[in-house]
């Protein structure tokens, strides 16, 4: 329900935000989450990628982030990337821009989930107790 709820509020954030442009914009919003979507993250680095046009930006004290393309650049059916980082976690997603989903506004809407990233050391201990194990209980 918090889902539905999060993303009515981004939808509304995004068509308000909108109302000060013009029709040859388009806007680029969503939410950055932990793994679960239980929780949003503020403070991370979110990079934004439209037909090879990247823009940079920082997550919003409520996981919110939002930049804009000039319609040209990226506009109707484009495909859109999102990364985001912040400290060991990262993520993306990916998603389409949508023509006059607002009368005339070109608007992409892309939530990310970070999960935390492994490093070859934990990666490598996580592999070595996963072969410890089988071992173990191929034994009994």
């Amino acid at each position: 329900m918090t889902k539905v709820f999060s993303l009515m509020i981004l939808s509304l954030m995004a068509i308000l935000m909108l109302g000060a442009m013009s029709a040859s914009t388009t806007a680029i919003a969503g939410k950055i989450y932990n793994a679960d979507y239980s929780d949003t993250i503020p403070g991370a680095n979110v990079t934004v990628n439209c037909n090879e046009n990247i823009q940079t930006t920082m997550s919003l004290s409520d996981g919110a982030y939002s930049v804009t393309y000039d319609g040209t650049v990226c506009n109707q059916d484009s495909l859109l990337t999102v990364y985001a980082v912040k400290g060991s976690l990262s993520g993306s997603n990916t998603g389409i821009i949508h023509d006059n989903l607002v009368e005339g506004w070109n608007v992409g809407i892309a939530n990310v989930s970070l999960i935390p990233e492994f490093g070859l050391f934990l990666g490598a201990l996580t592999i070595l107790s996963a072969l410890v194990i089988f071992f173990v209980v191929r034994k009994k």
